[in-house]
């Protein structure tokens, strides 16, 4: 009975003290335990923070008339606390990705830690226990991201996650329960047998042997950038993959996978070319006009879009060329095995979805049948 009086007591005086304060974003109010407690919002979340301050009429009237600016004072300290700052999303995950670098290239980790920088913009106050499926919904929805972004984006996000279940620090993986977006599947894009003929005939010199390298070997664009001399053997037909250059960086071809490619005629015959302009002069068979190596493959891009432009076909660049190689090569009837390996492939799958144009094979055969 007494307690009650006296919490009423101090709501009255909390009452009267915010007559003069009515423009205070933080509510001060008094627990059971007749702590001070401080009532606000940051950043659109509810956090009631103990003072660990018993109320006296005093003490009451200054928490009330300083209550914005010792609201935000205990809120950095409880995120600053060590335990607790740990287990914030943008710290913990910082460090997950820093220890596990080991399990990705350069340039992925690179890539990851940008990805890493965005998500912080909504996750990176958080605790993780506190994110929920829910949460992950939401970003998902709100995002503009393609469907393949966000699926790029929730890899970063799961490496964390499963680390973080396995510190005992969240109870369960939310991606497990949010579904992953449907991509609409489009049909793959490809130069045709006579836009490749027609982007050979209208290009000269170094462009024209790439294009005519790449659709007949189907090399990744990295990798074709990453050649050197010394991985191509004219006596057996053969070219070595063994690196790959993206944004300056040199490393190991895609899934760590060096392969050996047989030669084509019709690559031979860009190599043997490409040899009376940098074989001797550079280690590097294809470099750029500044006689020095690609850093990226972007700038071959553009000038194949521009030779597209001039012979008035579909634009595209070095990836639809390599996607018009797995074609053509399918379109001749080559064995499969062999494709997967000449493209870099693990399995089928990937090949089927994303490097195979229509099919059109020769029907004047069947056609023939039961025709007369």
């Amino acid at each position: 009975m007494k307690k009650n009086k006296k919490l009423r007591l101090w709501s009255h005086i909390l009452w009267l003290s915010g007559i003069f304060h009515k423009n205070k974003k933080v509510n001060v109010t008094v627990n059971k335990f007749d702590i001070i407690v401080l009532d606000g919002k940051i950043q659109g979340k509810r956090h009631r923070l103990s003072t660990r301050k018993k109320s006296t009429i005093l003490r009451l009237l200054w928490y009330r008339y300083h209550a914005d600016t010792l609201f935000v004072q205990h809120y950095n300290e409880k995120m600053l606390s060590e335990p607790y700052a740990l287990t914030q999303f943008s710290i913990y995950g910082c460090k997950i990705l820093t220890h596990t670098d080991g399990n990705r290239n350069a340039f992925t980790q690179r890539d990851w830690e940008k990805k890493f920088e965005v998500l912080c913009k909504t996750f990176g106050h958080m605790q993780l226990s506190q994110i929920k499926a829910s949460d992950i919904l939401i970003w998902q929805k709100k995002t503009n991201f393609q469907a393949k972004t966000i699926i790029n984006y929730r890899s970063v996000l799961n490496v964390i996650f499963k680390f973080a279940v396995y510190d005992g620090i969240m109870q369960h993986n939310p991606l497990t329960i949010v579904q992953v977006p449907k991509r609409v599947r489009k049909e793959v894009e490809y130069f045709t047998q006579k836009e490749i003929e027609l982007l050979v005939h209208f290009s000269s010199g170094q462009l024209q042997n790439i294009i005519l390298f790449i659709a007949f070997t189907g090399v990744r664009a990295g990798e074709l950038i990453g050649l050197k001399w010394k991985d191509v053997d004219f006596r057996k037909k053969t070219i070595f993959i063994q690196r790959r250059i993206r944004e300056g960086i040199e490393d190991v071809p895609k899934s760590k996978r060096s392969r050996l490619l047989d030669m084509l005629p019709q690559a031979n015959q860009a190599l043997v070319k490409q040899k009376e302009l940098t074989f001797g002069k550079h280690e590097f068979i294809f470099i750029s006009k500044f006689n020095q190596p690609y850093s990226r493959s972007n700038h071959i891009t553009v000038s194949i879009k521009n030779v597209c432009k001039k012979v008035g076909i579909s634009e595209g660049g070095l990836q639809k060329l390599r996607r018009s190689c797995n074609t053509l090569y399918k379109q001749y009837g080559l064995p499969n095995d062999w494709i997967l390996d000449q493209l870099g492939h693990m399995n089928d799958e990937v090949n089927i979805k994303h490097y195979t144009g229509r099919l059109k094979p020769n029907l004047s055969t069947i056609g023939k049948v039961l025709a007369e």
